[in-house]
């Protein structure tokens, strides 16, 4: 059986990923324990997912956080379905604005700011359960060598050329912008310049560069997009790039700065007097991780067929064009999605340290958990319109989660209960039996009714969740879970079977199963859960499963379904603690 890589593999730094032969599979698979699951389709070729490379010149922020947190939450979903997935994030640590920040700093040399500042990023990651597969480095040995054999690719191809550029500069974005794209505005009464897609200042500039044709595939581009018209999602970013590509003709793009001005980026192969521009280092960073340095790199015999790139709304133009024609002049295949998200406010504004509701992400971890967290960005987040953050509801999440979930599986494992004896009744057909449902029914009408609503909901609730999930609508997903969880807690609180005293069950056969019944349904629904849930809430989703004695290898997707499950339960009612507990408010200690 092969292992998945994790980020804790010293080796995930130089793997090859076309080498590698995944097989997700446990040791309940292997016996045939669980058939196929309906609506889990296998992958033809490994999924490949990745974050934008994050800049070195500042320190992480909420925006970070939820690029990762999305491609991990997927990531996840994908290893819970038992298919084969790599997720790649990491630092783009070359160029002029990274180079400033380390002076601004004192650093004498810009590789000791840069590896500084990357600690921050890891330590955000392993602090929010970010469960990456590789952390590339733009400075990787292995990444260097990509640059250099992507740069002659193209040189060789006729697609690079040298001539003088003169243009509108962002040193913040680090590009040259075409007259089209700039725009006057003025701040704090003072006249500028700025990009129209990111709002920087730009300066006219000249300096003699090497360019690369991109208006060459200006055609190619749009018949690309119109035969795809899922490349870009949502389909208004699709749109929006699709009419620019129409409207004007694309200029040829300037891939090299002069040495002069610009010292920490990579050397243009063999042209020492030139540095590679920091987005044509930045964007072959994706090929990096599935081996492309490698000599004998094929796109087929690697993960690079299934790629789906997670961006910012403020990078769409360089992934969206620039990207794309410069696969196309490497003969390399496109990516097969582009997944754009929207940017976060804080309590309905933007965030600004002038303003002071820059959101710490670390310091929001730390205090609420990491679980707490990521539920609320993943439940509160659209890839439509921008979201909104707001510590408070971050806090009533917390709360929700231990009154709406934890607090299910507290309910079933009180000492007056017997899961074990549920679960192995369940088994042998005694709850279900028309003589016992029928009981159940006079006992509690309203239970009994949303009993049958949960047992008719369950077969396609992974089908509506493997939609949501493939779709990267994790609000969508978390509103069904949620629903899930009303109706349970809402079931128990009719049926409430502490009522049936404990001498009736002992001497009465139908009032047991009654009770039976429903400590089996609210112990399985929130099983159910804890495993829908592992991609969001991982530590707690699988300390919960601790609580009811799920075994390791019964925690996927596979064992999804009401009585798919019936080992678990020994020993634990009235076994133990549960695994979170209330806090207040930040700052209302």
């Amino acid at each position: 059986m092969f292992s998945r890589i994790t980020h804790s593999s010293a080796a995930r730094q130089t793997v090859l990923y076309s080498t590698i032969k995944l097989a997700i599979r446990s040791p309940a698979v292997a016996a045939g324990k669980y058939k196929h699951v309906p609506y889990l389709a296998a992958n033809e070729k490994p999924f490949y997912i990745t974050t934008p490379i994050f800049y070195v010149n500042a320190a992480p922020h909420l925006g970070h956080l939820y690029l990762m947190l999305l491609c991990d939450v997927r990531n996840r979903w994908e290893v819970l379905a038992r298919r084969p997935s790599f997720f790649m994030t990491g630092t783009d640590e070359h160029g002029l604005k990274v180079q400033l920040a380390a002076k601004a700093k004192g650093f004498e040399a810009t590789k000791p700011f840069v590896d500084q500042v990357l600690g921050n990023f890891k330590t955000l990651a392993d602090l929010t359960d970010i469960k990456y597969d590789r952390f590339i480095r733009t400075t990787d040995a292995d990444h260097l060598r990509t640059v250099a054999k992507f740069w002659g690719i193209c040189q060789t191809n006729g697609y690079i050329y040298q001539a003088e550029h003169s243009g509108w500069y962002s040193i913040s974005d680090e590009t040259f912008y075409p007259e089209t794209q700039i725009v006057d505005v003025v701040e704090n009464g003072v006249a500028k310049k700025v990009s129209k897609e990111t709002g920087s200042e730009v300066t006219f500039e000249s300096e003699f560069n090497y360019f690369f044709r991109l208006s060459h595939f200006q055609e190619r581009l749009i018949r690309h997009m119109e035969e795809n018209q899922d490349f870009i999602q949502p389909h208004k970013r699709h749109m929006e790039i699709l009419r620019e590509l129409k409207a004007k003709p694309l200029e040829d793009l300037s891939i090299s700065r002069s040495s002069s001005r610009l010292q920490w980026a990579i050397d243009v192969p063999n042209d020492p007097s030139q540095k590679v521009y920091v987005w044509f280092d930045a964007l072959t960073n994706y090929l990096t991780s599935c081996g492309f340095a490698n000599p004998d790199w094929s796109a087929d015999a690697s993960a690079w067929g299934n790629t789906t790139h997670l961006i910012g709304k403020d990078i769409v133009r360089f992934h969206s064009i620039y990207w794309p024609a410069l696969l196309m002049a490497c003969e390399v295949p496109l990516p097969k999605q582009l997944i754009v998200h929207s940017h976060w406010l804080c309590d309905g504004r933007k965030m600004s340290k002038s303003v002071g509701n820059v959101v710490d992400p670390i310091a929001m971890a730390q205090y609420y958990d990491s679980d707490a967290l990521r539920w609320f960005l993943c439940e509160n987040s659209s890839l439509e319109n921008d979201c909104d953050f707001s510590e408070e509801r971050l806090h009533v999440t917390r709360d929700l989660l231990i009154g709406k979930f934890a607090n299910l599986i507290s309910r079933c494992c009180s000492k007056s209960f017997n899961v074990e004896r549920a679960l192995k009744s369940y088994a042998a057909g005694e709850l279900t039996t028309p003589a016992s449902l029928e009981k159940f029914t006079q006992l509690s009408p309203e239970a009994a009714k949303l009993y049958h609503e949960l047992v008719a909901e369950f077969p396609v609730l992974l089908e509506q969740m493997e939609a949501d999930m493939t779709g990267f609508r994790t609000n969508d997903a978390l509103d069904r879970v949620w629903n899930v969880l009303n109706k349970a807690n809402l079931f128990i609180t009719h049926a409430a079977p502490w009522h049936y005293k404990k001498q009736a069950v002992v001497e009465d056969a139908e009032v047991r199963k009654v009770q039976d019944l429903i400590i089996f349904m609210g112990v399985d629904v929130a099983r159910n859960v804890a495993i829908l849930t592992k991609p969001f809430i991982p530590n707690l989703a699988n300390k919960l499963l601790d609580r009811i004695g799920v075994a390791p290898d019964n925690r996927d997707l596979y064992a999804f379904g009401l009585g798919k499950d019936v080992s678990y339960g020994k020993g634990v009612n009235g076994a133990g603690e549960l695994p979170i507990t209330r806090k207040p408010m930040r700052g209302t200690e």
